[in-house]
């Protein structure tokens, strides 16, 4: 069984864990705590048009999910105008996003690269904490831009605010989402932080998740992320302490995720960008898995999508 007390939270996975995947997770599966939706850039000007906050729309989250929005920016002054927005809507918590390893973002002085400007990291950390009180804005970060000395020389700024916790992605921006986590260099991080801690990073079966838990036994929060979009029952097997994988109960998460997406696609073509980008994480966790891809990856239609589907006698790899 899964040590007691800990906390599971399904990561921001910008265009895979967005509000529908959500709604169909809590509908069929279990195991989560909480859910830090994929971020929201700030805007220019003194509001916020609706349909961009139409992922966090309250009024749409699943009950049992509590959700706490994550923003991305580099403007004090922007971010204070969308956090007032999300406190608008009834959030007392925002997550900001100073981890997004893409280079188009981080060259920017977004995301990862908010790390490299001491002074605009410290900027919006103050805006935050100010706009939302003490122990309302948390930090999802990774180790640095090419290397993994620059969050230690940034922790010192970090945890002078008030922050409710930091969330830490043990790898550099320059690797985004390849070779392995940096353990050791998370370790340090985490022996040196005062704040709650979040660990975030190649979790991606029960075993791994022992492990690290075994290793990090004062980390309680543990948020997970491409691990559960290709194992969606990956939370409860955490609880549980064994797999509680089962086709079954797969097929109708997978029908009804559908369906919720076709809602909103207005066509086959928007439909299968979402399920393609779904499946890239799914297709490995099966048997014949890259057959399967190759497969799902050459269909125009969903009628020709769902067929391939039907026809694939689906086994865990």
């Amino acid at each position: 069984m899964a040590a007691p007390g800990i906390e599971l939270i399904l990561a921001p996975l910008r265009g895979v864990t967005g509000l529908r995947f959500r709604q169909a997770f809590v509908a069929h599966l279990r195991g989560l705590d909480r859910a830090v939706a994929p971020f929201i850039a700030t805007v220019q000007g003194p509001r916020v048009k609706p349909e961009t906050l139409r992922g966090i729309d309250p009024a749409a989250q699943p009950a049992g999910l509590p959700l706490i929005p994550q923003v991305i920016g580099k403007d004090p002054a922007q971010l204070r105008v969308m956090l007032g927005a999300m406190r608008a809507l009834g959030y007392a918590d925002v997550d900001l996003n100073a981890g997004c390893p893409w280079p188009f973002v981080a060259k920017k002085g977004r995301g990862a690269g908010l790390l490299r400007d001491e002074a605009a990291l410290g900027a919006m950390l103050e805006a935050g904490c100010d706009a939302l009180g003490p122990g309302h804005f948390s930090l999802k970060v990774r180790l640095g831009l090419d290397d993994a000395t620059l969050l230690p020389k940034r922790l010192p700024l970090i945890q002078s605010f008030p922050l409710r916790e930091l969330c830490v992605h043990p790898r550099t921006a320059r690797q985004m989402y390849e070779g392995t986590v940096d353990l050791e260099a998370f370790a340090r991080v985490a022996e040196a932080c005062r704040l709650p801690l979040v660990y975030n990073g190649d979790i991606r079966t029960l075993g791994d998740f022992l492990r690290l838990s075994a290793r990090f036994p004062a980390v309680r929060r543990w948020m997970l992320g491409r691990g559960l979009v290709a194992n969606p029952f990956l939370a409860e097997s955490i609880r549980a302490g064994e797999d509680t994988r089962d086709l079954a109960r797969f097929r109708a998460w997978h029908a009804d995720l559908l369906e919720r997406y076709a809602a909103d696609a207005p066509g086959d073509h928007a439909l299968l960008g979402h399920l393609k980008e779904l499946w890239a994480y799914l297709a490995p966790t099966f048997r014949d898995g890259q057959r399967l891809w190759d497969a799902l990856k050459l269909t125009r239609t969903r009628a020709e999508f769902e067929r391939v589907l039907a026809l694939s006698p689906l086994r865990w790899a």
